[in-house]
């Protein structure tokens, strides 16, 4: 359970574990807790009852169908990332739903996620007192200004994790069978958690909170009789518009953050451009989608606003899914969704328990909240957020089973060794992939650290960061950025050398580890860049340009690209084009570099025309 344990709190202290070496890392543990569940029938045969949770043949499929798409995704390494890690929540599901039953074990695997959100909580209020940009060991972006984030980078995630433990003490705070202390934590955690929120200013936070807590109380309500339940669905819009209202006219702070969700520029602006491109893309694989993972890698393309971001999300999880997955994908993510919401509505109202009916209440206010959330942020891309939300339905779902208000099925054993066996063999697999995954981000990361610090012309820290991105991409080696690392190094050095044979050298060394990289995910357009610039260094500038055409042509809102092109344009001697690369430039924005490039071209051509030497 430990292992299982630590995706939803060890991945909370680790900025929510979005980093493939952090994700990677507490995958390898979930595998790992998943190996040991599945191998306890085998060790004891009073453990073959099958306990399928809500939606968990569906999550099944879902996998399925993800595995599928890894060989024709666009970039197949980050297909096989994402599908690991939706296999570490399936996985964690599933185990969840038979370990949480046993030995009321519930109250702890909620009570040390609650417990740790009060923590990062206090440590949010301190950074906000403090005026702290710090979060732990690394600055937060500067976007972000002074809102509360705790351990997370990105405040709307804090939100997002917020809104789930809201529901969870809100849920147990009546229930007497949590116990005095854990009720105690539970009131606590509501006084706590509120302002916090507030002050992580994330509207897509206090959006999911909001439906995420009315869930909540309309179902624990709904619970005492139809009459209270019909009192509160009229009372919460009332509180909710006072509340509104009140923080309208006393916070500035509150003004200013809704105001600007409502503003043609800005934030809110990029959002919905982001969905519109989105919805090109959907356009253009609209069944089976373009792959999983491979939104940050194809939306370059689509693109219409100017700033140089790389994003990784849609900022919608919904357009994100149907981009990767297609309508199929969306149609068995609605089924699983679907599947888990009404099964849970058809039993709420004859539980005889009043435990399991208000876990009950929570996890369907928590996953409410997410995907409420989900509407306008990425939160179910965080790893240690999705893993909290397992943990949280499958402690619900296990309460349920030993109610007996869900029924296992008793399996023979040949059957549940055949399926242990499969289960084994894909947790196992799991397991090792992700160990891949995590080792090859760790050493990359390490090398672009020394990167940093490195003087080419000294060549100090050099060899130690080859050494690192060697490593790598011998432990993993589909994994493209450690080659594209190497042969940047490899091209700047070539750039400082005078001397001409070992400038060769280190260019077509540079040019050997492009290819791979190229190979490996050729929608990197600074893989394509250092192409593109190697074949420059070996006097092949029609090859050059073609590669420098390509990251312009894929990417035509992305500035730097276009000044590389007008400025080797220009050295190669064609004004013309060069002058047109540099107006297309100019669209984007205002860049004090472009803008000397165009006086200057226009200048050197009108003296051309004028016969001027």
């Amino acid at each position: 359970m430990s292992f299982l344990l630590s995706a939803s709190t060890v991945g909370v202290i680790l900025f929510g574990a979005v980093r493939n070496w952090s994700a990677g890392s507490l995958m390898v543990l979930v595998y790992l807790g998943a190996f040991l569940f599945f191998l306890r029938p085998f060790l004891d045969r009073n453990l073959s009852d099958l306990r399928i949770p809500p939606g968990g043949l569906v999550a099944l499929l879902f996998l399925a169908y993800a595995a599928l798409l890894i060989p024709v995704a666009s970039v197949p390494y980050e297909a096989r990332i994402e599908w690991l890690k939706i296999g570490s929540y399936i996985a964690a599901y599933w185990a969840w739903t038979e370990l949480a039953s046993r030995y009321r074990r519930w109250r702890y695997l909620l009570g040390i996620p609650l417990f740790l959100g009060t923590l990062v909580a206090l440590y949010a209020l301190v950074q906000h007192v403090q005026g702290s940009v710090m979060v732990l060991n690394m600055e937060r972006h500067e976007q972000y200004g002074m809102r509360a984030s705790g351990t997370f980078m990105a405040p709307a995630h804090m939100g997002a994790y917020l809104g789930t433990l809201l529901c969870l003490s809100m849920c147990l705070l009546p229930m007497r069978t949590a116990g005095p202390m854990l009720r105690l934590l539970a009131g606590y955690s509501i006084v706590l958690f509120l302002p916090v929120l507030f002050l992580s200013e994330s509207r897509s936070g206090w959006i999911g909170a909001t439906v995420g807590l009315s869930v909540v109380v309309l179902l624990l309500v709904w619970r005492k009789s139809l009459r209270a339940f019909l009192i509160a669905l009229l009372a919460i819009p009332v509180v909710i518009g006072v509340l509104f209202g009140g923080l309208w006219a006393t916070s500035p702070m509150f003004q200013e953050r809704v105001t600007a969700a409502l503003e043609v520029e800005g934030t809110a602006a990029h959002r919905i451009s982001m969905w519109n491109d989105s919805i090109d893309m959907i356009r253009d694989e609209p069944v089976l989608g373009h792959g999983p993972g491979s939104f940050r890698w194809v939306y370059p393309q689509y693109k219409t606003w100017t700033e140089d971001r790389w994003l990784r999300y849609a900022h919608n999880e919904y357009l994100h899914l149907w981009v990767e997955y297609g309508v199929v994908g969306v149609g068995l993510m609605a089924l699983l969704f679907g599947t888990i919401i009404v099964r849970g509505l058809r039993v709420y109202r004859r539980m005889d328990r009043d435990r399991d009916a208000y876990l009950l209440a929570g996890f369907m206010g928590a996953l409410c909240a997410a995907l409420a959330h989900a509407v306008f942020d990425f939160n179910l891309h965080v790893f240690a957020l999705c893993h909290l939300l397992v943990l949280f339905g499958g402690v619900t779902m296990g309460g349920l089973f030993a109610a007996g208000t869900l029924k296992s099925r008793t399996v023979p054993f040949p059957v549940w060794g055949t399926a242990g066996v499969v289960a084994l063999a894909l947790v196992t697999a799991g397991g090792v992939r992700s160990f891949q995954a995590a080792a090859s981000g760790a050493w990359t990361r390490l090398g672009e650290e020394k990167v940093q610090h490195i003087d080419l012309r000294t060549m100090t820290l050099y060899e130690d960061a080859r050494t690192d991105f060697k490593r790598a991409a011998w432990i993993d080696p589909a994994h493209w950025l450690p080659y594209l690392e190497l042969g940047d190094i490899a091209r700047r050095q070539a750039f400082w050398i005078r001397d001409a044979d070992y400038k060769e050298e280190k260019t077509r060394e540079a040019l050997m580890y492009y290819e791979r990289a190229y190979r490996r995910n050729p929608l990197d357009m600074n893989v394509v860049y250092g192409l593109g610039r190697c074949w420059y260094l070996l006097g092949e500038e029609e090859k050059s340009l073609e590669y420098l055409r390509h990251t312009v042509d894929f990417w035509p809102s992305n500035l730097f690209y276009a000044k590389q092109l007008g400025l080797q344009l220009r050295e190669m001697g064609r004004l013309e084009e060069a002058l047109d690369a540099f107006r297309h430039a100019r669209t984007m924005g205002p860049d004090p570099v472009v803008e000397t490039q165009i006086r200057s071209l226009e200048r050197q051509l009108q003296q051309e025309s004028r016969g001027a030497p």
